[in-house]
């Protein structure tokens, strides 16, 4: 194994837990399991890192930089189904190991203060992407709305994806496949007069 300096291991083996988290899931990561999976000693792992939480917390909050980033999609893409991808409305495939490690992220904020303070951080991450995009479509006249709303309207959206996201996961015979995409857009048009 090359030598790495202490950033260079500390990333590799974050690196390597953010792998672990989108095949088997935040919960399910801990220090035994990664050091198995990815051929660090337990040592080494906590070396870098006070807890498994700190690890998680360091992990989630990458794959959320990940997650919303918007550079995946085309410049000429439209804000709205930029802000629809946002919100999780119309997630892909490739995204459902995303929507898992958020959900998990979320019963661990619960638990753990530092998880706790982790979440909220990538809630504000959420919030400032949503923002950026809003902003865009001010400028572009596709959405029209007050400029000094702005924060609320996108915590607002937030708080409705959330409590969609919560709905779909129970199963209810009235929440089929569409309801979600379809609140979505409701939501957006009540907000945004698009």
């Amino acid at each position: 194994m090359a030598y790495l300096s202490k950033s260079e291991r500390k990333q590799q083996i974050v690196d390597s837990a953010k792998k672990f988290v989108l095949s088997e899931g935040l919960n399910t990561l801990t220090v035994r399991n990664l050091a198995e999976k990815a051929e660090f000693s337990v040592g080494q792992i906590h070396h870098h890192f006070d807890s498994i939480h700190d690890l998680k917390s360091q992990v989630f909050l990458e794959l959320v930089h990940e997650n919303l980033d918007l550079k995946q999609f085309p410049e000429n893409t439209n804000c709205r189904d930029k802000l629809i991808y946002l919100l999780g409305s119309e997630a892909a495939i490739s995204e459902t190991p995303y929507i898992g490690i958020w959900n998990d992220a979320e019963r661990n904020a619960y638990n753990h203060p530092i998880f706790k303070q982790a979440y909220a951080q990538a809630i504000k991450i959420w919030q400032n992407s949503i923002i950026e995009i809003l902003h865009l479509g001010l400028i572009n006249h596709e959405f029209i709305f007050r400029l000094d709303q702005i924060n609320k309207i996108a915590l607002r959206l937030i708080a409705f994806a959330i409590g969609l996201e919560c709905l779909s996961n129970l199963d209810l015979e009235e929440v089929q496949a569409d309801f979600f995409h379809q609140q979505i857009l409701s939501i957006i048009q009540q907000e945004l007069d698009a």
